[in-house]
């Protein structure tokens, strides 16, 4: 071999995964099994979001930290975009969930707010009630415009912009709940006659119950209406079957995001099975793939801009509510949710879908990918009962770095490694799970980002060494008592979610760390984030990955894990960071 030839394989053999673990990739480029487009973008995205509780006694607002849990992007959070709540017919009403919203809007990442009224004041309507349809008397629709700009005007002398008031949800369905029934061309009428009364938000139409097109279509035909609505709405409910999940032109025409702002579905729990605790559990993890993210895919490539489930926090849902029939616990993060994580915490607004073709070997898998903030990011399904391992990604610009994280029935928005190479990047994708790779754009570092030697092995070892390396790390560690460690467990029936604290309490810079500890008797790691974990019980070391491979002085980081437990939920006990005892 030349010297030539030597050089280029020592080059390459020192990549650096996402998780900081050296690989050997291939020599050369490999055949893409997923090649990303940029040069052709589809729609731009608003966000993925969920709803606060609606009707009056259907559930306590949320608390702080189940709001920071709902819409923050720190580890075991869940990174929503959207909040949806209710305009209630009653004024007195309208403050319910006003701190809910508050902190939503000041905690968040540019959160926006979706207001949907499920019904006039009863004194508007035809039938004289809030509930059962009746229509808005055409005699009252200066009156609801006001209602309307009411709410919104109260909620901004709150702190809370509304950022999106809908006209009418469901305008196609009469309950004998909340409810108001109008026509497509009545829709029109009111949005081209008042829409410009509601004030410092844009109005949305029609929130049908199958995003049926002729509850919008008189709008998008009419110019004055049209100038006066922002945004097209609809519910999933039964709109595949009709349908209507699928590109929507008129709107587009006309440059009006469509947003998909309900769809719930929980048929996996039978009549109350308490299965929803489980993290594991197959039925349920069978139907948040299989149709839930699956339809939040299809939305995608329909070139919707938005996808908001129905409630935010119940037991099918992203946190848990505490209902002791269905086995969750209030304000943990269910399997569920960290699925749609894998699309609402890595796909943010402001982002534009793009194209992408597959390879046969890559048939099997669903794929979107988007692009913004310097970044392409690809949401990654695989329905199929096998694996595609070293899946090969393209993209047309070189790659300075990738994270990889996956949720599976086993999995839990676990992050795993991501192999590079000049404008590759190779991942493997399991079987029944949510990927997604979230791709920096630039070049390629000439030193890995972390601290070992910089001529590592060509494969990582298998598991971390037992006894501290013989060669002393490039920063002395910190000394005694220069490091504290704070636990934050959450703990249900089985399982429980640990997020660890690290702070440097000393003077010098921690560059490169590893967090000895030791786990609760019973107790297995299942899922991590921001740290590599090994083994996965007993005596646990976490490493740092990449990103937080450094703690200043005064500084700290956070990583988790989730883990099963038969009883004991108890904190992990004897940190020790780079061998030095915490406090």
């Amino acid at each position: 071999m030349k010297k030539s030839q030597i050089a280029l394989v020592a080059a390459a053999t020192a990549v650096v995964t996402a998780a900081g673990v050296l690989t050997a990739p291939p020599l050369l480029a490999a055949t893409p099994d997923i090649t990303v487009n940029t040069a052709s973008s589809f729609q731009t995205i608003d966000g993925f979001g969920a709803a606060t509780p609606i009707f009056n006694g259907s559930g306590s607002p949320w608390t702080t930290g189940e709001t920071q849990t709902l819409v923050g992007m720190g580890p075991g959070q869940l990174g929503l975009s959207i909040v949806r709540t209710v305009v209630s017919p009653v004024a007195s009403e309208w403050g319910l969930y006003a701190s809910s919203l508050q902190t939503a809007k000041s905690y968040g990442s540019g959160v926006k707010i979706l207001a949907s009224p499920w019904t006039a004041p009863a004194n508007f309507k035809t039938n004289n009630s809030r509930v059962g349809g009746g229509k808005l008397r055409t005699d009252f629709y200066d009156d609801y415009a006001e209602h309307l700009n009411g709410y919104v005007q109260y909620m901004k002398n709150q702190g809370v912009t509304v950022d999106v008031t809908s006209v009418q949800n469901e305008p196609d369905w009469h309950p004998d709940y909340d409810s108001m029934d109008w026509s497509g061309t009545e829709l029109r009428n009111w949005v081209r006659d008042q829409g410009a009364k509601v004030r410092d938000t844009k109005l949305m139409v029609a929130e049908s119950l199958r995003f049926n097109r002729a509850f919008t279509d008189p709008t998008l035909q009419d110019a004055t209406a049209r100038n006066n609505v922002g945004y097209m709405g609809g519910h999933l409910y039964d709109a595949e079957n009709s349908g209507n999940l699928s590109p929507y032109p008129l709107a587009n025409q006309y440059g009006k995001n469509q947003w998909m702002t309900e769809w719930n579905l929980h048929a996996a729990d039978g009549s109350g099975s308490n299965i929803w605790g489980n993290a594991s559990n197959a039925v349920v993890w069978n139907e948040t793939l299989d149709d839930i993210m699956r339809t939040v895919h299809r939305s995608m490539e329909a070139s919707w801009s938005a996808y908001i489930w129905w409630y935010g926090r119940r037991f099918y849902s992203f946190i848990g509510d505490g209902d002791a029939q269905y086995g969750t616990t209030k304000g943990a993060v269910l399997r569920r949710g960290q699925a749609f994580s894998q699309y609402a915490k890595y796909v943010r607004p402001g982002d534009k879908r793009v194209a992408l073709t597959k390879s046969s070997r890559a048939s099997s898998l669903e794929v979107t990918a988007y692009q913004g903030r310097g970044k392409i990011t690809l949401v990654i399904l695989n329905r199929s009962n096998s694996a595609v391992n070293n899946a090969v990604i393209q993209t047309p610009q070189s790659i300075s770095a990738a994270e990889y994280t996956v949720t599976s029935q086993n999995l839990g928005a676990a992050s795993q490694p991501a192999n590079l190479s000049d404008g590759q990047a190779t991942v493997n994708v399991p079987a029944r799970s949510i990927s997604t790779v979230t791709i920096t754009e630039g070049s390629v570092p000439t030193t890995p980002p972390t601290t070992p030697p910089t001529t590592p092995p060509t494969t990582p070892p298998t598991t971390p060494p037992t006894t501290p390396p013989t060669t002393p790390p490039t920063t002395p560690p910190p000394g005694t008592g220069a490091c504290t460690v704070t636990n934050a467990v959450s703990a249900w029936n089985n399982g429980l979610v640990d997020n660890i604290t690290i702070a440097n309490t000393g003077t010098s810079p921690v560059n490169g760390w590893s967090l000895r500890f030791t786990l609760g008797s019973g107790q297995t790691i299942t899922s991590g984030w921001n740290a590599t974990y090994s083994p996965n019980s007993g005596q646990v070391t976490a490493t740092n990955v990449s990103h937080n491979s450094s703690i200043p002085p005064g500084g700290s980081t956070t990583i988790g894990f989730q883990a099963t437990h038969g009883g004991n939920s108890a904190a992990p006990t004897g940190f020790t960071l780079n061998g030095t005892a915490c406090s």
